[in-house]
């Protein structure tokens, strides 16, 4: 079970490693997906249409700001989660929360200019294995993405960050202020097919798995 898992950690770090060579969204694929808030724009597209469960779920995304301001992402955050009742598949790059009060890597755009980024996830989906009407599988991917608005607080720690060894960690009013400035923009939903596998005839419970990259 172990080495499973790890070779599925491997290939999700693998495929995003891939994509973040030559990060590129298609403006004319129908299935991207957009999301648009106060001057930051940001697009999206799926690296592959169908997905299943122990697999990785990769994505290639754009940040367009818009602003007078710098802004940021925490590119290297990512978690996969499933919803049964809406059947939706939700990836969410960044972070609302700094976990442990610990400052994630951050990749700053600079206003008026975009950068391209990727990041992957393993999905794992608690389903039964044969297809039937009377089972929901899921149906759709719902990319959000957390932005912090307000860099400055951080600029500091983002200097200090390039040459840390250990984590940076944020102060309280820091804390504060990082929730305060951060903003998650959704994208719309994108159909996909799902495959289903599994030796036991159950995929596996709902888990977190995480890898990113950018270009």
């Amino acid at each position: 079970m172990k080495s499973s898992k790890l070779f599925a950690v491997a290939v999700a770090t693998m495929l995003v490693a891939v994509a973040s060579r030559a990060a590129h969204v298609d403006m004319n694929d129908p299935r991207r997906a957009l999301g648009r808030e106060d001057d930051v724009r940001i697009d999206a597209q799926l690296i592959q249409d169908t997905v299943t469960s122990g697999s990785s779920v990769g994505v290639t995304y754009q940040v367009n700001n818009l602003t007078k301001q710098p802004i940021a992402v925490a590119d290297k955050v990512c978690d996969v989660s499933y919803d049964s009742e809406t059947r939706t598949i939700t990836i969410a790059i960044g972070s609302e929360v700094p976990k442990d009060g610990e400052m994630p890597h951050l990749v700053t755009i600079p206003p008026g200019e975009k950068k391209t980024m990727t990041a992957g996830a393993i999905l794992h989906v608690a389903s039964p294995t044969v297809r039937s009407p009377f089972v929901a599988t899921p149906q759709y991917v719902e990319i959000k993405v957390s932005v912090l608005r307000d860099v400055a607080p951080f600029v500091d720690l983002i200097q200090r960050q390039s040459n840390a060894v250990r984590p940076v960690e944020l102060t309280d009013q820091q804390f504060d202020q990082w929730l305060d400035s951060n903003d998650t923009i959704f994208l719309n939903a994108i159909p996909v097919r799902y495959e289903a596998k599994s030796k036991n005839g159950l995929a596996d419970a709902s888990q977190r798995g995480n890898g990113a990259g950018s270009f």
